[in-house]
């Protein structure tokens, strides 16, 4: 079923998430790749719910990485559609070889953009960021109706959450703010 923006969830941890967030018709699903980081889904894990999954684009997480050579494993074991990382990660590297989605904490300056991304994850709008692609962090109800009358937000962004037990999960923040983004 078709939304009436551009929908990312990251943070996915598991098949429950995926399997859900695909049948809405959400556009990117983010994983984090980087062991050691929160909410890091190991490569033969991410491959299994990859398997149970169509429609949306693969984001790969990549907050807390540390050098090219763990890029090109990413690539590798995950093959991405898009890379997301924060300023932090972005500084080390000069070129990347998917676009990119960057997302900024309170106090990130353009000024030390040198790669132009995708999309700018945003969590508060700022008159500076309004030249890029934008994609507005999400808590609630509110948020999405001022995402969809800005004409320079170009989609929402939220996060999955863990599962009570394998298959067992609670969808009431997820579902509310999805069934509003339904066409009719």
């Amino acid at each position: 079923m078709p939304l009436k923006t551009l929908v990312k969830i990251g943070s996915i941890t598991n098949l429950s998430d995926a399997r859900y967030c695909a049948g809405m018709g959400v556009d990117l699903l983010g994983f984090g790749v980087i062991e050691g980081q929160v909410n890091y889904i190991p490569p033969g894990e991410f491959q299994e719910i990859r398997g149970w999954v169509t429609g949306p684009q693969i984001v790969a997480e990549l907050f807390g990485i540390k050098n090219q050579k763990e890029l090109n494993a990413v690539l590798e074991d995950y093959k991405p559609d898009y890379l997301e990382m924060g300023f932090d990660e972005l500084s080390l590297f000069s070129s990347l070889p998917l676009p990119l989605i960057l997302s900024l904490q309170v106090g990130d300056s353009l000024q030390r953009l040198h790669l132009n991304p995708a999309y700018l994850l945003v969590k508060e709008l700022k008159d500076i960021f309004r030249s890029y692609p934008l994609l507005l962090q999400v808590e609630s109800n509110d948020d999405v109706e001022r995402a969809l009358n800005d004409p320079h937000i170009k989609g929402i962004a939220m996060n999955g959450s863990s599962e009570i037990r394998p298959g067992l999960k609670d969808y009431n923040a997820l579902a509310e703010i999805l069934e509003q983004l339904e066409v009719d």
